[in-house]
């Protein structure tokens, strides 16, 4: 114990002078070497909450009770070898992963149930706005875009998916009764066929994935579920409050949490986003007409992420029957995801949603919305025919 102990005050010792050496490095230097804040934060998003409370613990034992798990503790040596070389000990996917994409698991991400031609090396990137985007954008005259904006009066998609025959009954649903929340975190993200790069960001202040949750909480009211839709520009609201666009999802939870307080009927919170993945991974072609692929996404900091799983889980099985292959699958992250919770906890209906990739157009995307209204409002019917069943009518005398 004393030899640990020993040990451990060495350790200390050496990493304390160090943070002396590069403090005094760093004011000799004119400010000229900057860590930036990105830096630390993904240096520590390398850290496991496990390895933390168990490092915590040795100074405060109580917390020893609450930490579970199989996972060793790390060591300082394999924290700090992790924190350098990005590789880390005992995963060997992590030093194959930069060199072959399919072991790649972005976070310990995983499948739960797999469309076809899943693949982890498909998992989006999400790419913060370029600041000179707005601008670009602005002057960019959509001309590969077969859609006009759905905003505008004259606004309609060229075709309209065709009606599915085991399209829901029309069951009536009061008007003031909103069951769906419709919402984007990252609303200005877009497409090729709507305006141009920048840098790293493909994204659009109008002509953007808000058009597509609009279309999506309209065929929803349509199909008698009471839906809103929330078209906020949280990205510009970012810009205001000059918060960094990681911190996206915390300014829509104050979205949600607002619209929840003013509808308390709310159970289905939908947040749709735009994937990176190739066309040939987000495109299906059903009985002749083109679709965005649907991928839902479960963020694991959730502790009741398995509802969330289960449900999502419902709607692949409902779109493999009605529209086969529009399902890409259900992911899950994992907890060491920068946004592993995804704004989840605040309903087990909660669910994000990438429907389709920079490749597909926006006519595909609104080709989506309209089969995922079907098939919502199909599992919707039926779970309120099963939770209120009709009473039986009394016998004839």
């Amino acid at each position: 114990m004393a030899a640990l102990i020993q040990r451990q005050f060495v350790v200390l010792s050496f990493m304390t002078a160090f943070l002396f050496l590069l403090t005094g490095v760093l004011s000799f230097s004119n400010n000229r070497l900057v860590i930036a804040s990105t830096t630390v934060q993904q240096a520590a998003s390398q850290i496991s909450s496990l390895a933390l409370l168990t490092w915590m613990g040795r100074e405060i034992p109580t917390l020893n009770e609450t930490v579970q798990g199989d996972q060793a503790p790390n060591s300082v040596t394999g924290f700090l070898f992790q924190l350098a070389t990005s590789i880390h000990p005992g995963d060997l996917r992590s030093l194959l992963g930069r060199e072959l994409p399919g072991m790649m698991t972005m976070d310990d991400a995983r499948f739960i149930v797999e469309g076809k031609g899943a693949r982890l090396a498909d998992l989006y990137v999400e790419y913060p706005p370029h600041p000179k985007q707005v601008i670009d954008a602005q002057a960019t005259t959509p001309s590969q875009s077969t859609v006009d904006d759905p905003d505008t009066e004259t606004a309609q998609p060229e075709a309209k998916p065709e009606e599915p025959t085991n399209k829901p009954g029309t069951i009536p649903n009061p008007a003031d009764k909103k069951v769906v929340f419709v919402y984007t975190s990252h609303n200005r993200e877009s497409w090729v066929s709507e305006t141009k790069y920048v840098g790293s960001s493909l994204d659009h202040p109008t002509r953007n994935i808000t058009l597509v949750s609009k279309h999506l909480s309209d065929a929803l009211n349509e199909r008698g579920v009471g839906s809103e839709v929330n078209t906020d520009d949280i990205y510009q609201q970012l810009l205001d409050k000059k918060m960094n666009y990681a911190l996206s999802y915390a300014q829509s939870l104050q979205v949600v949490k607002a619209a929840a307080q003013e509808h308390r009927e709310l159970e289905y919170f939908f947040d749709l986003h735009r994937d990176t993945a190739p066309r040939e991974q987000t495109t299906a072609t059903i009985k002749g007409k083109k679709y965005a692929r649907v991928l839902f996404v479960i963020g694991k900091r959730n502790k009741n992420h398995q509802k969330n799983e289960a449900f999502a889980t419902e709607l692949h099985k409902l779109l493999e029957e009605m529209y086969p292959e529009l399902s890409r699958g259900v992911m899950e992250k994992g907890d060491k995801s920068d946004h592993g919770e995804y704004n989840q906890s605040i309903s087990s209906g909660s669910l994000l949603m990438e429907i389709g990739g920079t490749e597909n157009t926006l006519e595909e995307c609104l080709n989506t919305a309209e089969a995922l209204a079907d098939v919502f409002a199909a599992y919707y019917f039926k779970a309120e025919k099963v939770a209120n069943p009709v009473a039986e009518e009394p016998a004839k005398r």
